[in-house]
């Protein structure tokens, strides 16, 4: 499942389904596939976010002879939903997410 997360004064950001759940219960929602954090609210989740996201463990192998697929981090997929919040919180816009 894809979510697309969007804001009335930014674009839109997809994300899979996993992902996106797991960022959402970091911001401090539920969890569910669709819904809305109203614009002064924003914010705090953003800071939530940010809070949860400097606690998860990045990826220590940076072995550059390492032949396969590194995993990305939580934290690299979190950009572009970082990116809308801080956009969304400056503009005093709210955030809604949908399954696509």
């Amino acid at each position: 499942m894809i979510i697309e997360f969007s804001s009335e004064h930014t674009g839109s950001v997809l994300m899979f389904g996993k992902v996106a759940t797991d960022l959402l219960k970091m911001m401090g929602q539920s969890g569910n596939d669709e819904g809305a954090i109203s614009a002064p609210d924003v914010s705090s989740a953003l800071e939530k976010l940010k809070t949860s996201l400097s606690r998860v463990p990045e990826d220590e192998s940076d072995n550059d002879d390492d032949i396969e697929e590194k995993e990305v981090s939580l934290q690299t997929r979190a950009v572009p939903l970082i990116n809308l919040l801080e956009k969304s919180a400056a503009s005093g816009g709210y955030v809604m997410w949908k399954p696509q």
